[in-house]
């Protein structure tokens, strides 16, 4: 056996020991009206003639999904015991999707009744909520947590075998009862990174969350509801959605005389809210003179400071285009929150001019709309100075006014942004060559991303860096141009051979996150640590001066996806 072959077989045997053997702010929307006084906006040229005046939405809740699944890849922190109703539901649920697809994620060459009584592996509860107006494939954050009474030690580093979400409803005595299959999770399980610290944010090594880990498997059905059941009123507001909705499908379909069901644009699958605010702020006449003369009443409007602004700048959009002249005259407006809302709907209907006013106010650092503008521009498809004042504000001197325009970019695909895909799906790595201060952002809601701000980012020896668990280790003497990784079976001690890391970070992020595997030269290509792995790394080298970045960490929003919300099933469809 050859040197390289001795290696591979080395490296392979480890990593099936260790696995198969055994926003940092949130993200800040414009206001649109919401919090107004209800009186004031009924009063508003905003609220009256509009379709909000004439019915509600019915559908906007999340809707809570839940199901059991397996957790692989555990080592021995694993159970290989469940509870014979839900083992019998996981069996079931893993046979089915064995016959509809060849690709599983997660899934190995084991029988599923086999799978199930291996310590390497967890039965678990699935849970998450798909968001209101979600298009089929939209995804979404999902917790895990280990089935209680099991006797599973840790999730650390384990991957959800591909599980199906069901519309459930708790009964009083306890018992769920679930239902249709709305929804699939699997993924990488992301435990807090910093569990093992004193942080006030530690977590439970029982419970993870897969970022991104659930797809919709349908359109989520939304319907606008009209107060006074009307069928020529119900027409009307069909045809005026489709009109300002054109497309290769109808964006309205009234059911009945009360009912108007609605399917989301492809061009607003990225922004249902503002898809649905935008259609209850439509007037429902379309008579130019109508249409002309309310664009003159919402200009005289805006300017009160205690009017809906966000209400105001939406009625102009929904208006179309012959708004603009209104709007151009409001653009240099001296109020601010006047100059800003205007911009906004101006930029929305493709005016250039709007757009070069709300960079102004994004990059206005004493300007009280400067996030919402940044979050604007995010959303202005197909305005390319949309894209420069976003770049432009990457150097900013306030890290969350750069962090800020960096999700913003990433929302509009941007080019300037070097993405490399690291391990498959394992997460993002994003490349910023920035001028000012270095810093490391960390997503842990949405997509896995770990972005890099600034060049020339290392890992300066001497180094050391110990995993609490002993499972990796990382070191360099003060001389040395590599380091040296060594992996470690926490159930056997079985170690890795060492593998020479890069110094560069960008570099040493691919390396760790890789699947393990050597190159035609016996030299080790990656590690294949998990995403929350990686991220203590380099959490532990930034703090303690080995990597001359800072580190950020976006504050999860988990807590609020899964926090007081009571399942609840709609008896006419799901359940």
């Amino acid at each position: 056996m050859t040197h390289r072959a001795k290696f591979l077989v080395g490296l392979v045997l480890f990593t099936s020991l260790c696995g198969c053997a055994g926003r940092d702010q949130k993200k800040e929307r414009y206001d649109l009206g919401v919090a107004s006084r209800a009186g004031a906006l009924a009063e508003s040229a905003a609220y009256r003639d509009t379709l909000g005046a004439y019915g509600y939405f019915e559908g906007m809740a999340p809707l809570r999904v839940r199901g059991y699944g397996l957790v692989v890849w555990l080592g021995k922190n694993g159970a290989g015991d469940c509870p014979r109703p839900i083992h019998d539901k996981i069996v079931q649920s893993i046979v089915r999707q064995q016959r509809s697809t060849a690709t599983v994620v997660g899934a190995r060459e084991l029988s599923p009744e086999a799978l199930l009584a291996d310590k390497d592996t967890a039965a678990v509860i699935v849970q998450g909520d798909i968001p209101a107006a979600a298009t089929k494939g939209a995804r979404f954050d999902v917790s895990v947590t280990a089935l209680p009474g099991t006797q599973t030690k840790s999730l650390r580093g384990g991957r959800l075998y591909t599980t199906e979400l069901e519309v459930f409803r708790q009964m009083p005595s306890g018992v769920s009862i679930m239902g249709k299959v709305l929804a699939r999770a699997s993924g990488p399980v992301f435990l807090n990174p910093f569990s093992d610290e004193q942080s006030a944010t530690k977590s439970n090594p029982l419970e993870g969350v897969i970022v991104g880990g659930g797809v919709s498997l349908e359109d989520r059905r939304v319907r606008f509801v009209l107060a006074q059941p009307s069928y020529s009123i119900a027409r009307q507001v069909e045809q005026r959605i489709n009109a300002r909705f054109g497309g290769a499908k109808k964006a309205a379909d009234a059911l009945s005389p009360s009912f108007i069901q609605l399917q989301v644009p492809e061009e607003f699958a990225r922004e249902t809210g503002h898809f649905l605010d935008l259609v209850r702020s439509l007037y429902l006449s379309r008579d130019p003179q109508f249409e002309a003369t309310r664009a003159r009443a919402l200009a005289q409007e805006i300017v009160n400071p205690a009017a809906p602004h966000g209400r105001i700048s939406l009625c102009f959009e929904g208006l179309g285009r012959s708004a603009l002249p209104a709007l151009d005259e409001l653009y240099n407006h001296p109020k601010d929150y006047v100059s800003f809302y205007a911009a906004v709907a101006g930029m929305r209907l493709g005016d250039h001019v709007a757009a070069d006013r709300v960079a102004m106010h994004a990059g206005d650092n004493a300007g009280e709309h400067r996030f919402p503008a940044i979050r604007a521009l995010g959303e202005a498809r197909g305005m390319a100075s949309a894209s420069q004042a976003l770049r432009r504000l990457l150097e900013d001197a306030d890290p969350r006014v750069r962090i800020a325009a960096y999700e913003a970019l990433v929302d509009r695909g941007d080019p300037s942004i070097i993405t490399r895909k690291v391990g498959g799906d394992n997460f993002a790595l994003d490349l910023l060559a920035t001028k000012g201060e270095s810093f490391v952002y960390v997503t842990r809601s949405g997509t896995r991303r770990i972005a890099l701000f600034g060049e020339g980012m290392t890992c300066r020896p001497p180094v050391l860096y110990r995993a609490a668990d002993g499972s990796v280790t990382i070191s360099a003497d003060a001389d040395a141009d590599h380091l040296t990784v060594l992996r470690t079976a926490v159930a056997s001690g079985a170690t890795s051979p060492p593998m020479a890391a890069p110094v560069e970070l960008p570099r040493l992020i691919e390396f760790l996150g890789s699947e393990a595997d050597v190159d035609e030269r016996e030299a080790a290509t990656g590690v294949g640590l998990d995403f929350g792995e990686i991220v203590r790394i380099v959490h532990q080298l930034s703090s303690h001066g080995a990597v001359n970045a800072r580190f950020s960490l976006q504050e999860p929003n988990v807590a609020e996806l899964f926090g007081p919300a009571e399942p609840v099933g709609r008896p006419e469809s799901e359940l």
